[in-house]
């Protein structure tokens, strides 16, 4: 099991799951779909046209509000997959185990950071981004991760709840896979682990492998 270690004030479920297969078919896509038209049916039923009337955007964004980061400026990753839905946009396809985890994050409106556990090295932290601290994310930009939180390794920054690098992301040659839901410090850490263990078992009616571990790690004082 993935040693974590959470160094501000939320709450983390880490999610093992190994033997996993990943290809480009559309399994993992219908569900993101379907996903997106029960959101598109309740706004539509509800006339919502802006995502911060959507019961459950605010939990995300009070996230961010508590460390210091204004999620007007930087979106919770879950909010831009809703904010396409709510334009009618199409969402992005790219694998069965990047499709699922996106209809995950959609369905819980939580971040979650999703990474080949191959290439992560060693123990991680989740800790206040520092001066001059970046990476290269999945889409080739460099991230300043400055007064933002970020995942790091023994190697450096990889992740966080706005965009993740490319050093660590998944393709269809992983096969362990380690994932991190972002919650607010105050959820109860046992309706945290039962939503991430619904991911996980979505995650495994898609992709196959196994759950091998599941945990909630809450801030160290």
């Amino acid at each position: 099991m993935i040693d974590v270690t959470v160094q501000l004030p939320i709450r983390m479920a880490v999610i093992e799951i190994e033997d996993i297969s990943v290809t480009e078919d559309d399994a993992g896509y219908q569900v993101l779909q379907e996903c997106a038209g029960h959101y598109q049916k309740q706004c539509s039923e509800q006339e919502i046209t802006a995502p911060g009337s959507v019961p459950g955007v605010q939990q995300a964004r009070g996230l961010f509000r508590a460390l210091g980061i204004d999620p007007t400026k930087y979106r919770p990753s879950s909010e831009k997959l809703l904010n396409r839905v709510l334009k009618g946009k199409p969402l992005p396809k790219v694998n069965t185990l990047v499709d699922v985890g996106n209809a995950c994050s959609l369905s819980a409106l939580l971040p979650i950071g999703i990474y080949d556990r191959e290439k992560i090295d060693g123990a991680v932290v989740l800790r206040q981004g520092r001066a001059e601290e970046y990476y290269v994310a999945i889409g080739g930009s460099n991230i300043n991760l400055e007064g933002k939180y970020t995942l790091v390794d023994e190697t450096g920054p990889f992740g966080s709840p706005i965009t993740d690098s490319i050093r660590t992301s998944v393709t269809e040659e992983t096969r362990h896979t380690s994932w991190f839901v972002y919650a607010p410090g105050d959820d109860d850490a046992e309706q945290i682990e039962k939503l991430a263990r619904k991911m996980a078992n979505d995650t495994i009616a898609v992709c196959g492998g196994h759950l091998a571990s599941l945990v909630v790690v809450k801030c160290t004082d």
